[in-house]
């Protein structure tokens, strides 16, 4: 009989303990064990179920949960860009579960603060938000004007674009 998680959605059973260790582990103050049990979750279940399976979808998006709670932003930009994806593949652009991951990585990359990777995952985010919500949306030009600043020859306003900001904590999985 499946059980009914935090973020309202049905938990297997076989994957009932498994998701409660990492719930453990995220609220004992321990985010890098959390994460760690996450990616390995995620991994199983991409090889055991597929990489769009909606188990795997959702275990990916515990993995950005738990990157963000342990101050890992690149890794949860890439997995909320991740699960955002995977959903497109099963589900119509406007479906709440691929715009909640969509919004989930926004928030997640606006507390990238190293350039490289604000920039890699930023053309990421950007090719993500155009397919969800068109060229024109105010979430892209927002990207478009950080990597603009990160990439520009003005020093401080590249600092002060890397410079961690959003509601990224506010994150559900």
């Amino acid at each position: 009989m499946p059980s009914k998680s935090a973020g309202r959605v049905l938990v297997p059973e076989f994957l009932t303990p498994r998701v409660n260790g990492i719930v453990c582990a995220a609220r004992a103050s321990a985010p890098a064990q959390a994460l760690a049990l996450a990616e390995g979750l995620a991994m199983e279940l991409s090889d055991s179920h597929g990489p769009v399976h909606a188990h795997t979808l959702h275990a990916v998006e515990l993995v950005a949960f738990c990157a963000q709670l342990a101050g890992r932003p690149v890794t949860a930009t890439d997995a909320g860009i991740r699960a955002a994806t995977g959903w497109l593949c099963s589900l119509p652009k406007d479906d709440r579960q691929v715009r909640r991951q969509v919004r989930n990585a926004f928030a997640s990359w606006f507390t990238v603060d190293d350039a490289a990777e604000a920039v890699r995952t930023g053309h990421l985010l950007l090719a993500l938000l155009t397919s969800v919500y068109g060229p024109s949306h105010p979430a892209g030009h927002r990207v478009e004007q950080r990597l603009q600043a990160v990439t520009g020859p003005d020093e401080t306003a590249a600092a002060e674009a890397l410079r961690p900001s959003g509601p990224a904590l506010s994150l559900r999985p």
